[in-house]
């Protein structure tokens, strides 16, 4: 009787592993079993100069240069902008230079006009151009049309309105 039990359960223990081995998916779909040659194959698919997939890799590294190119040029016109009006304090003997566009308001101090060689800046409520040295007008739209030195020099602390790119000095 004893010889039978150790035979029972040997018989039990073996399909027991057995049922388990099979149940583990090696093997299956959902854990197939590959060799060296195919991954070597899909791997030299991907890679660069290897037909259509080194196509797109190549393409996918262009497209990724462009973005950033394109993120750059935003971040610059960005830089130093705004679409609307920023408050800023220029200390005496400091001067704001503007940018291509930039418009200024002037709302407290004393300002005079930085020219350019090709002329000063423009005022629009009064329709002139003021020039080099002139002091500029309180409460005026003035906007500077180039990006080359113009701007304003305070002559004592100047609060002005700015939108558009500038920078003091």
């Amino acid at each position: 009787m004893n010889r039978k039990l150790q035979v029972i359960c040997a018989v039990g223990l073996l399909a027991v592993t057995t049922l388990y081995a099979s149940d583990s998916g090696a093997g299956s779909a959902n854990d197939p079993l590959v060799t060296k040659s195919y991954v070597d194959k899909k791997i030299a698919e991907i890679s660069p100069g290897s037909g259509a997939g080194g196509d797109t890799a190549e393409r996918l590294r262009n497209q990724e240069k462009l973005i950033s190119e394109l993120i750059g040029e935003i971040n610059s016109l960005k830089q130093g902008s705004s679409s609307t009006y920023t408050v800023v304090s220029i200390p005496q003997g400091k001067s704001i230079l503007g940018k291509q566009g930039a418009e200024i308001i002037i709302r407290g101090g004393e300002g005079r006009v930085l020219s350019a060689e090709a002329g000063g800046i423009q005022d629009m409520t009064a329709g002139v151009d003021i020039n080099g040295g002139a002091t500029a007008p309180r409460y005026h739209l003035l906007i500077i049309p180039r990006e080359d030195g113009r701007g304003l020099l305070a002559v004592k602390e100047l609060t002005v309105m700015v939108r558009g790119g500038y920078t003091i000095q």
